[in-house]
């Protein structure tokens, strides 16, 4: 299965990341409300799934010169670990656990309304696969090149829209997230969300609904839930958690 749940996104100077596999990879971390001019944001997010996949993930991204609503160079470093419910022929249960690291580079594209940031740089992940009863596990280890791009705008002074990518040639892993939201409570949007996501040996997708970007203090908050369904486990419910803050 790919990188799970997960999964970043990025601020208006930083649209989205990470992370990131089986419930919800390169999770959207939200794009600050305020004015504020962070030169390393950090995204944290933890995703579960009815079908038995559960995920944390995290991200670092810097602005090396300026900050992250201007443009210039960023920097990425993301990260995520979890399990999940795994095909395996003759098997009725089996269980994979993944980790996946991943060190990226690119250029922030900052507008008025909206940001436009791509990064490349290189992924390793690794998979191990138990099968119900057995006593050997399948493992599997890869290092390879990842990209990623992601594109945060504001419509209108009430509206935002959110896309998010990444593909790495490591077991053909891909992630993709995009979302509409209508201004809500606390600085935040409400509105759906699609996620499609998957690699060699796993695919998923979900419509749901989010509500992101609320700010409480220095934290950026974001709540998802909805439908999933996998080529493993079939249909279910997911649901995820996004923090966001920086300096």
């Amino acid at each position: 299965m790919h990188r799970s749940l997960i999964g970043c996104a990025a601020a208006l100077a930083m649209a989205g990341c990470p992370v990131a596999q089986a419930a919800d990879w390169y999770t959207g971390a939200e794009p600050p409300s305020g004015p504020d001019a962070w030169i390393v944001a950090v995204d944290t997010s933890a995703s579960i799934a009815s079908q038995g996949s559960q995920f944390a993930s995290a991200t670092v991204t810097a602005a090396p010169a300026g900050d992250l609503l201007t443009s210039g160079i960023r920097v990425r470093v993301d990260g995520l670990i979890g399990s999940y419910r795994a095909e395996s022929p003759g098997a009725a249960h089996a269980v994979g656990q993944q980790t996946d690291v991943a060190a990226m580079a690119g250029y922030a594209l900052v507008g008025p309304d909206s940001v436009l940031t791509g990064f490349v740089g290189l992924n390793a992940r690794h998979d191990e696969v138990a099968q119900s009863g057995a006593s050997e596990t399948t493992t599997r280890t890869g290092v390879g090149l990842k990209t990623a791009l992601d594109y945060y705008a504001r419509p209108t002074a009430f509206t935002m829209f959110q896309a998010t990518g990444s593909y790495a040639t490591t077991f053909n892993a891909y992630y993709g997230r995009v979302r509409f939201g209508i201004a809500a409570l606390a600085g935040g949007y409400v509105g759906p969300e699609f996620t499609a996501l998957g690699d060699d040996y796993y695919r998923q997708w979900r419509v749901g609904g989010h509500l992101s970007g609320m700010q409480i203090g220095a934290v950026q908050l974001g709540l998802s839930a909805g439908y999933v369904y996998d080529h493993v486990r079939k249909g279910g419910l997911y649901t995820s958690l996004d923090l966001r803050t920086g300096f």
